[in-house]
């Protein structure tokens, strides 16, 4: 591993008792044969229980990254919630439930993902990638009728692109979709804001609009 790590943090048999290194973070489970494999001529756990032994000690951000990378590929969602399950009243399983429910493994850019997190902070998610009549737009909800679009400069500043999308979106409004458009420069730089106005829109909609 390199650079090489100042502590390695390992998880074990409940059973286990040794006096580790000073390097060494030793994790105590009672892990069941079905969740063990073998790397190397190792032992190891499987990527749903290094996943919630992982979330109980990473920071906030590097948890949250490391769950949208493997959720959706090296990581069974449905495995891990029945694992939270079975470990319920343990320490992690209440972050892990937390980020299933923010999870956005589907994020197709950096931003999209920062903005489906700051919408699932807030309880207020909406449908990632989902088809609007001929289109798919990057985040729906269809009870209050409000699209959001992340526009990121590499994918929109080409002309071509720059008018399929007033075309796109005119036939939205025409439909009587209302269509927020943010910049991704701004949801770096303005996340909350953004995620605040996104929401309060969402949500007032939703009580003004017949059922």
């Amino acid at each position: 591993m390199l650079p090489a790590p100042t502590v390695i943090e390992a998880t074990v048999p409940a059973h286990v008792s040794v006096r580790p290194l000073s390097w060494l973070r030793l994790y105590r489970r009672a892990v069941a044969k079905e969740n063990v494999t073998s790397a190397w001529a190792m032992p190891v756990v499987d990527p749903e229980r290094a996943m919630l032994d992982s979330v109980t000690v990473l920071p906030r951000r590097e948890a949250d990254a490391l769950v949208d990378a493997h959720i959706r590929t090296s990581v069974n969602a449905r495995k891990l919630q029945q694992m939270c399950d079975g470990d319920a009243g343990r320490k992690g399983v209440r972050e892990q439930r937390r980020q299933l429910y923010a999870a956005a493994g589907w994020a197709a850019s950096e931003p999209e993902r920062l903005f489906g997190r700051a919408l699932a902070a807030r309880r207020c998610k909406l449908e990632p990638n989902h088809p609007v009549g001929n289109y798919y737009c990057d985040f729906v909800d269809e009870r209050s009728r409000t699209i959001v679009e992340i526009d990121g400069r590499e994918f929109h500043s080409e002309p071509e692109v720059f008018r399929r999308d007033r075309r796109r979106q005119n036939r939205l409004v025409l439909d009587g979709w209302l269509v927020l458009r943010y910049a991704a420069h701004d949801v770096y730089q303005h996340l909350d804001e953004i995620a605040n106005e996104t929401v309060a829109v969402v949500r007032k909609r939703r009580r003004t609009r017949p059922d």
